[in-house]
């Protein structure tokens, strides 16, 4: 690691409570900035919107490796294209559009259970149930094994980190136990899909299927739980816009890519330099950690117009959240298609929603959302 002193360290308690002006400070210090971040370490953390989205797609940065981990997306090329080319065979349009249908039906009837109940909290009643409902449709979970799976759902989130552990811990088992059910009986399902998946004589070892389903679950719950909530507290913020999309919602596509650049869920992207590589007036060192920021790339005001106004019809949108190059998220279109599903379906069925309350924001270093967000859901409009 480079030997200069580190830089006062923003990831700190409560940073992601409120980390715009932090970043927005640090984007116009430097390209890269050096801090000890309390999870990494020493690092560099990287802000611009050029920089961010160029090391991204450089192949001089790696993302760490534990050397007891086995090979998953996270491994370099060539086994991260070996797996990524194996992977995008079970993610079929047939397959995508099927679960559209499914994603629509659960929508609805979680809509109609806070119909119901008036005064709600939106995480509890409907971000936080209905994306694992969807990942796990598409995974193949029995229905009657939904509520085990959502149980570890909302502990990947917990800020207890014995907790969370403990429910990776639950999660593995689980997914061994499915893949071995669905080698013998095989579905009309991604986890089937996957283990069928063939690329000539290669095909994914078992090792490699249970870390698969693995990241499918995890990422597919975390990821659009996380831009649900923050999407919905944004237009119940926003007034001017949650009226504009209520009154075109042919805007729906554009506001959830606003979303996705206002409030990225995961903050900051953590690499490994293969080699040295020159940002700027600094030198990343062979071996340092890096942190691309999309957080910060997202605002970079060099790139977005006034980057701070949550603008539903901006246009261009290309913001860094799903990441760029090789690494770009797998996930991104079910992501899209859930958000584009639920933010529609809750502005058409609860037009007169409001906020009941505070929202309260979680405590992490890296990840963005919140863990309450009380709302009057006022008449149902159907």
């Amino acid at each position: 690691m480079p030997t200069a002193p580190p830089a006062a360290n923003a990831y700190g308690p409560g940073f992601q409570l409120d980390p715009f002006p932090t970043l927005a400070r640090l984007r116009a210090e430097a390209p890269v900035n050096r801090m000890t971040h309390p999870e990494v370490g020493e690092c560099w953390v990287v802000i611009r919107y050029p920089e961010v989205k160029a090391l991204s797609a450089d192949p001089r940065l790696r993302k760490p490796q534990n050397p007891k981990d086995g090979n998953s997306l996270n491994s370099p090329p060539p086994v991260h294209t070996r797996l990524r080319k194996l992977v995008q065979a079970a993610f079929t349009t047939q397959r995508m559009e099927a679960l559209r249908g499914w994603t629509e039906h659960i929508t609805e009837r979680l809509l109609d259970g806070m119909a119901r109940q008036g005064e709600v909290d939106l995480l509890e009643a409907f971000t936080d149930p209905m994306p694992v409902a969807v990942i796990s449709r598409l995974l193949g979970v029995p229905d009657e094994e939904l509520a085990e799976v959502h149980r570890c759902a909302r502990g990947f989130l917990t800020e207890t980190e014995a907790l969370r552990d403990e429910m990776f811990g639950v999660a593995h088992q689980y997914v061994v136990s499915l893949v071995a059910r669905k080698r013998e009986n095989p579905g009309d399902d991604v986890t089937s899909a996957l283990i069928a998946a063939r690329d000539g004589h290669d095909r994914l070892d078992e090792d490699e299927l249970v870390r698969m389903v693995m990241a499918l679950l995890v990422n597919g719950s975390i990821t659009t739980t996380t831009v649900l909530g923050t999407g919905t507290n944004l237009l119940l913020t926003h007034p001017d816009q949650h009226e504009l999309l209520r009154r075109r919602p042919a805007l729906v596509p554009g506001a959830v890519e606003e979303i996705l650049r206002m409030e990225a869920p995961i903050g900051a992207i953590t690499w490994e330099a293969a080699e040295d590589i020159p940002v700027g007036d600094e030198v990343i060192a062979a071996g340092d950690y890096v942190m691309t920021s999309v957080q910060g790339a997202n605002r970079d005001p060099g790139w977005f117009t006034d980057p701070d106004r949550f603008d539903i019809t901006r246009s261009p949108n290309p913001h860094l959240t799903f990441s760029h190059g090789i690494h770009h998220c797998l996930g991104a279109p079910l992501a899209r298609m859930e958000a584009r599903v639920a933010l529609g379906a809750l502005l058409r069925r609860f037009p007169g929603m409001r906020l009941a309350g505070a929202p309260s924001w979680r405590d992490s270093y890296v990840v963005r959302g919140l863990t309450r967000l009380p709302v009057d859901v006022g008449t149902s409009a159907s």
